[in-house]
């Protein structure tokens, strides 16, 4: 039997309005070559009855029950299960759009690389679109973003499961373990792209978990060690602006509302 190419990952561990529609729109995939991994972390049993209701028919998909919440853990535990070639990230808020792995294949065929994302949607609890978020394609762009915020958005990424091992998984940031994971790609050696397409939309709600002051601290305390590590230009501007988010964060929080896990 051939192996997928992708597996794609999801960590949840509360059912909510969103979960049907965002495991259906993985699916429902117009490009059928992937398993689909989910664990049910620290939940209750009527998560995993609803969960197996959803996946009940479909022979791609393996359901794991783990006691340990964090998500870097359940990522870690999901990327050990999987036999993809790539780990495709996602939520259980969020939506793909139906060519999403399709598309994410083609791209990779043209140009491989470690980690890729895509143009996003950002959508309210309805699902209307609140803003786009464009993110720079290139490599070169894409980490000197880094700097500044958000340049591969985590959810609607892929990544390339040896790199990942390479990497030695997720392996810091108890809120902010994709932004660990970023910076160590990205001082590792690791080749990141974005495709210039929306292929997922990113929801919030006054449900979803939500990251307090602690997260802004976190991305200081990533920025610092590697600042302390090996000495550079960049590594000093990205630490002074993640001090002046941490220090500026409570105005912030106030004006956008509390940024999603």
């Amino acid at each position: 039997m051939q192996l997928p190419t992708f597996s794609v990952l999801l960590c949840v561990h509360r059912d909510q309005p969103y979960l049907k529609n965002a495991v259906l729109s993985v699916l429902h995939q117009s490009d059928p070559d992937f398993e689909f991994l989910i664990a049910a972390n620290a939940c209750d049993d009527a998560l995993v009855s609803t969960l197996e209701s959803l996946i009940a028919s479909d022979s791609r998909v393996s359901l794991y029950r783990t006691s340990i919440g964090q998500l870097a853990f359940n990522l870690n535990f999901l990327a050990d299960k999987a036999v993809g070639d790539y780990l495709v990230r996602m939520d259980g808020d969020d939506l793909c759009e139906l060519n999403r792995i399709a598309v994410l294949r083609e791209a990779l065929q043209q140009e491989p690389v470690d980690i890729l994302g895509s143009w996003v949607l950002v959508v309210d609890a309805s699902g209307s679109v609140l803003r786009e978020m464009r993110l720079p394609c290139k490599h070169s762009a894409i980490v000197r973003r880094l700097v500044l915020g958000t340049a591969v958005c985590h959810p609607a990424a892929i990544i390339r499961r040896q790199f990942l091992l390479k990497m030695r998984g997720y392996s810091g940031g108890v809120l902010t373990e994709d932004t660990d994971l970023w910076l160590r790609s990205a001082l590792g050696g690791g080749r990141f792209a974005n495709v210039p397409q929306f292929l997922f939309r990113y929801r919030l709600h006054a449900e979803q978990a939500s990251g307090t002051r602690s997260a802004y601290a976190e991305v200081v305390a990533l920025w610092l060690r590697e600042l302390l590590k090996q000495p550079s230009l960049y590594l000093v501007l990205g630490f002074l602006v993640a001090c002046a988010k941490w220090a500026s964060s409570p105005f912030m929080l106030l004006l956008r509302g509390r940024p999603k896990r």
